[in-house]
Parts: C-alpha cells; sequence; structure tokens
C-alpha cells in the first residue's frame, strides 16, 4: 500500500475538526479506518502501513495510530500478525444485512417485532393534535414534558422522574446515546455470553470492547461480574432482564445481588428494559437497589408497533447531562409527531388491557410454535422463553449460518446465533427464531424449516434424534 496516497484519503473521511469537537485525533483516525474497512474499501487481507510511517504521513504521533489500530483489533476488523503487521481481517463480524434480502423471503422470523397495526388504538386525532408541541418550535433535546411525565408515570421502574430521561428515535438510539456519551476507543463493557446485536454495533461504533461475563438463566453470576469488573474497570455493564435472543427473565434475587456489586464496585448499570411489558409480571430492576448508577431504556415498538420510532433513556443527573449532549449531536430532537402520538397512546385508559392480550397472544403463539417445533424438528434444543418475542435454538452439529442459507433458499428467514455473541465462534450453532406471527404463518415457517433441516443434515450428516434422548424443549 502506497502510504502518502492511503493518508490523503484517510484525512478526507477524518475531515477537519468541527465547532465543539468531542473526538480526538486519535479517535478521528479510528472512525474513518473503520468506515473503510465497514464499507469494503479496505479488501480483505489488506495489509496497513506501519505505525511509524502512517503517523508520520498524517502528522500525527505513533502512539496515536497505535492506539487507532489497537482497537480495530479489538473490534475485530483488524488483526496483529507478529513480526508481520496489522491486516484487514478475512472475515469481520456477523451482521444481519446479508441475511435479510427483500423479495426472498416466504416467511421472516429473523426480526423479533410486532407483526403489524392491530395494536393500535381506533384514533380521532386532528393534525392540531399533532402539531401541539411543547415547545413550539419542536426542538426540545430532551424530549415533550408531557410525555416524559407519562413514561416515568408508566414505563419505568420507581424512581425515575420526568427530569431524568431524554426521548429517542427508539431503543436503538437510546443505545447509540449511552454508547456516545459514556463510549471511547478502547473501553470496555460487560455484557452476558449472548446479549443485543444492535448494543454491540453501538460499542463498536465508538471503538469499545464487549467482553462477557458467565451467567446462568437467572442472569449475571455475581461472583463472576465483580471479578470482571475489576479486572476490567468497564465504562458500564449492559444487561436484558427479558433476555434478547433467550427469553429469560431475571430474577428479583439475582437482580439485587448485581446491584450490590455494581455498588461496591462504583459501576454503572445500563438495563435495556424494552421487552419488560411481554412478559406474565413485574420485572425486577437494579435502579431498587442503586438508583445512582442505574441508568435503563426501553421503547413502544414491542408493545405497540414498531413503525413508531419513539424511545426512551432515564439515567442519573451526572449522565443526563451527557445523554442531552449526545441526542444534540445525533438529530438535536425527536419528531414531534411520533411524540404526540406516544402522548395519545400512552393516555389511553385501554392501552394496559391491549398490552395484556398481545401478551396472552403471544404465549399462545409460542406454545403453538414450540409444539410445531418439537414434532417436525425433534433434533433441535431449546429452554422455552418466558418474555419477548423470540425463541433461542440449538441446531446440533450444524452451523447456524450455514443453516440460515439454507433456510433461505427454503424461504424462510432466521437470525443467525453468531451476531448475537460478542466472541467469534460463539453461539454458532444456534439461531433465534421469532415467533410473534400468527398460527398459520408459523405453521408454515415449520414446515420450510423441517425442508432446510433435511437438506443441511444431508449436506452435513447430522446424526438423527436417538430414542430415549430427551431435548432440553421437553
Amino acid at each position: 500500500m502506497e502510504v502518502d496516497r492511503f493518508a490523503v484519503v484517510l484525512a478526507e473521511r477524518m475531515g477537519h475538526p468541527r465547532r465543539n469537537e468531542r473526538r480526538s485525533r486519535g479517535e478521528r483516525l479510528f472512525d474513518a479506518l473503520r468506515d473503510l474497512v465497514e464499507a469494503g474499501d479496505l479488501l480483505a487481507e489488506t495489509k496497513l502501513p506501519s505505525e511509524r510511517a502512517l503517523a508520520e504521513a498524517l502528522g500525527l504521533s505513533r502512539g496515536t495510530v497505535a492506539s487507532a489500530y489497537l482497537s480495530l483489533t479489538r473490534i475485530g476488523l483488524v488483526e496483529r500478525r507478529h513480526g508481520s503487521g496489522s491486516y484487514v481481517r478475512p472475515a469481520g463480524r456477523p451482521t444481519f444485512a446479508r441475511w435479510l434480502r427483500e423479495g426472498t423471503i416466504v416467511v421472516d422470523l429473523a426480526k423479533s417485532v410486532v407483526p403489524d397495526t392491530t395494536l393500535l388504538p381506533h384514533t380521532s386525532l386532528r393534525v392540531e393534535d399533532l402539531l401541539d408541541s411543547r415547545p413550539s418550535d419542536g426542538y426540545a433535546p430532551a424530549g415533550d414534558p408531557r410525555l416524559r411525565d407519562l413514561i416515568a408515570a408508566h414505563q419505568l421502574p420507581a424512581g425515575f422522574g420526568a427530569d431524568d430521561i431524554v426521548i429517542s428515535s427508539g431503543a436503538q438510539q437510546a443505545i447509540h446515546l449511552v454508547a456516545d456519551a459514556l463510549l471511547g476507543p478502547g473501553d470496555r463493557i460487560l455484557v452476558e455470553s449472548t446479549t443485543y446485536p444492535g448494543m454491540l454495533a453501538a460499542a463498536y461504533r465508538f471503538g469499545a470492547e464487549a467482553i462477557p461475563v458467565p451467567g446462568d438463566r437467572h442472569g449475571f453470576d455475581p461472583d463472576a461480574l465483580r471479578s470482571a469488573i475489576r479486572r476490567h474497570r468497564p465504562a458500564y455493564v449492559f444487561s436484558l432482564p427479558v433476555h434478547n435472543p433467550t427469553g429469560a427473565v431475571v430474577s428479583s434475587r439475582r437482580t439485587r445481588a448485581v446491584a450490590e456489586v455494581a455498588v461496591a464496585e462504583g459501576t454503572l448499570l445500563v438495563e435495556d428494559r424494552s421487552l419488560v411489558e411481554l412478559t406474565d409480571g413485574p420485572v425486577a430492576s437494579a435502579a431498587a437497589h442503586a438508583p445512582e448508577l442505574t441508568i435503563c431504556l426501553g421503547s413502544l415498538s414491542k408493545s405497540t408497533w414498531g413503525g413508531l420510532r419513539l424511545g426512551w433513556v432515564a439515567a442519573p443527573a451526572r449522565v443526563h447531562a451527557l445523554l442531552i449532549e449526545a441526542k444534540q449531536r445525533t438529530d438535536l430532537a425527536c419528531s414531534t409527531l411520533d411524540q404526540q402520538l406516544a402522548i395519545h397512546l400512552l393516555r389511553d385508559a385501554d392501552r394496559p388491557a391491549r398490552v395484556r392480550e398481545w401478551v396472552a397472544t403471544l404465549a399462545r403463539r409460542r406454545d403453538h410454535f414450540a409444539a410445531e417445533l418439537a414434532e417436525h424438528l425433534p433434533e433441535w434444543e431449546w429452554i422455552p422463553p418466558r418474555g419477548g418475542l423470540s425463541l433461542w435454538a440449538r441446531l446440533p452439529g450444524v452451523d447456524g449460518e450455514e443453516f440460515v442459507a439454507t433456510a433461505l433458499r427454503h424461504g424462510v428467514a432466521v437470525s443467525p446465533g453468531a451476531v448475537f455473541a460478542p466472541i467469534s465462534g460463539a453461539a454458532a450453532d444456534h439461531v433465534r427464531l421469532s415467533y410473534a406471527w400468527p398460527e398459520p404463518v408459523l405453521s408454515q415457517a415449520v414446515g420450510l424449516l423441517a425442508a432446510a433441516w433435511r437438506e443441511a443434515r444431508q449436506a452435513g450428516s447430522v446424526p438423527s434424534a436417538s430414542p430415549g434422548v430427551t431435548s432440553a424443549h421437553s
């Protein structure tokens, strides 16, 4: 690679620091390199210039370049080969993009979403109602105060008030705002062994490393978490009280134990509570035990409709100010129209009943789906989910990503397990399957999955289920 020419390209990508720019030159270099790799402009096996040569060409210190290379290595885009240099990895982190191909899917079980708008109430809202903004110019970085009051009253654990909340464009932006506010290149966060891919993407976007911590169906192992905090000194710990992808629900006892570890170690906890309405009872929060260290986020997407891009993040005062700054850097404020519609939905007296009916519907669909899988795919293993919209299945003897490709040829999309794992190769024999669709659609999906499984077994000589062997779904 010709260093001077490469430096020109990088300098253009880095740009000139904007007014009030928070990123250091090293962070801007990391962003530019990451963008080139992820866009495919730097091909696999490309050898990057030496740290010294690139530093001289860009007029930076060698340490700045070394830090950027190290951050790229930590997030899996670059590998350092002893005695040879730094190279673009042959295969980057797995993503959803290659599996979600419009026009080829008969049944889409890859997206865990509300399938349609049937959970929205009939409304007589007028245009004037949708334009009733606070403030009148529509620019409120924290969001409409009336909406924040409603979220504090109905959607968050006790203890949070309207002034703790920042409205976001869905839970994904809330996750992004937390990462923007708290992370920089080289930082670390602690996560469960499988976690939400959107959170991993946000962490990688800001140059951080996600480190898995052992746990079980009740949540993090408190002793393992304490050891990991002391070893890695993370910016925060990210948890899913109703887990995605497994559908496990954290226990109250485990929540308290994790909060006590956080208090003892002075570590922030970030709870993604997007799925807490989709279970059969209240879901515990660390905010009850560590209010000054707990950040909670959520959205209306899973209980109302994904097309309503409305979420929130609530945080202690010292973090809240950073979130406001991040929101202003991102998009200044959320859509006034979305916020007014959300106010209308949360004021609707019938909303709790509609959510309860949605949870009951999901339970029926889950049970139907599980029965179909047990009948037609007895080799598959899973633990029945207690919440959420998805089932996490292990495919014995088959690579999940390869099966995803096979299933797609048969007309059904599923999510490969690898995208939920912070470590390459982990969960490679798993897939996530949404059961949010009506029962006839789920039956059709299982038929397609069974055909794909037969093809995969023939290709890979996967053994049939043996008599007397009990799978996890039994």
